[in-house]
């Protein structure tokens, strides 16, 4: 299948993502949603269940009670035979907390072998309260579950960063969405037909634009299409639900690969309602000269956990010589147009951040 029949497949298999978990649910299969990454789902999948991102529609719409698809997206929810949120972030109403099993993760600290006890502590009293009593899953599910969710990682990784110029930013959203909502067995296979379609056809725009990373929500990515205009490719972004969620890697043929897992996944980075901004400068924007990555662009947002920690990264990355813009979402290409103007007469630009 050539580029564009996979994306629209991808999106077809989205739409039909609420048909195809109430199946399984019906066959007795135990599903998991998780609002985001918060938890390695190799774990879950090794115990024998279902796990699945909330779709971006689902998100969109529990922020809009109004919208005839507000019910659809509780219906769905209600799939879950338990809820996975953040304690200090969460999208989803309270009236519709109330009619689900909720099990919120608290925000982590530390890496390395501290992460790595923090978060086995974390999955073991998750796995309890779902009636598992096993401590350790088997290592032979593990790494079946472990090879499964690094093939998806890995072609994501490929497709948002090194091919990001052969698509739109909605069609970037689309595969960040897609990645961890579908059953990752479907998701496998529609990636690599994807990564197969568009391997030969590298844009050279990549090569020439300058690589820039984008901090925000970012809730309709489209909005930054016309940034291609000013010679800028996207490669890496901060955005809740975006490429960070593929941004570890496993050695599947460790003799220890639960601890392996946890140990990679103690340096995600997350979001600011799960790590502190100090631990996530560390894990992303003080690296981002050896990638050669320029820029970035601050996006405000409507979360407060977000533009508290933007001003710090903000004046960190200056601070070790990465450009760095702020900009308000209702007005991004016109703000950013005002900044690459004054960046030439050498003026100041700078937009006051509404912490709300």
């Amino acid at each position: 299948m050539d580029r564009s029949t996979v994306i629209e497949t991808i999106q077809h298999e989205l739409d039909n993502l609420f048909a195809r978990i109430a199946e399984l649910k019906q066959s007795g299969k135990k599903i998991i949603f998780t609002q985001c990454d918060i938890v390695p789902y190799e774990v879950f999948a090794a115990h024998g269940f279902v796990v699945s991102k909330l779709p971006r529609w689902v998100a969109t719409a529990l922020r809009e009670p109004d919208s005839l698809m507000y019910k659809k997206a509780v219906e769905y929810c209600c799939l879950a035979d338990v809820l996975i949120v953040p304690q200090y972030c969460t999208i989803i109403p309270n009236e519709v907390l109330q009619q689900l099993t909720v099990r919120a993760v608290p925000q982590y600290e530390g890496f390395a072998q501290d992460g790595v006890v923090s978060l086995h502590t974390i999955l073991y009293s998750l796995l309890r309260s779902l009636g598992v009593e096993q401590e350790y899953p088997s290592d032979d599910n593990l790494k079946q579950a472990v090879i499964l969710y690094e093939e998806i990682r890995k072609l994501m990784r490929a497709l948002t960063a090194m091919y990001a110029g052969a698509f739109t930013q909605s069609q970037l959203q689309l595969l960040c969405d897609a990645a961890f909502s579908l059953v990752p067995e479907q998701s496998l296979k529609l990636l690599q037909q994807l990564y197969h379609a568009v391997e030969s056809s590298i844009n050279s725009d990549n090569q020439q634009a300058q690589k820039t990373l984008i901090y925000s929500d970012f809730n309709n990515w489209d909005m930054c299409d016309a940034l291609k205009e000013y010679d800028i490719v996207i490669v890496e972004d901060d955005c809740c639900n975006g490429r960070r969620q593929f941004d570890i890697s496993c050695h599947t043929s460790s003799q220890n690969l639960y601890y392996e897992l946890l140990y990679a996944y103690s340096f995600k980075s997350w979001c600011p309602a799960m790590r502190m901004v100090n631990e996530r400068y560390e894990l992303i924007y003080k690296a981002l000269p050896n990638y050669d990555i320029k820029l970035v662009i601050f996006i405000q947002s409507f979360l407060y956990s977000r533009n508290k920690h933007l001003h710090s990264l903000y004046e960190q990355c200056l601070l070790q010589g990465t450009d760095a813009v702020i900009l308000q979402s209702e007005a991004i290409i016109r703000q950013f147009s005002d900044y690459i103007t004054a960046l030439k007469a050498r003026h100041h630009f700078d937009i006051t951040v509404d912490l709300k």
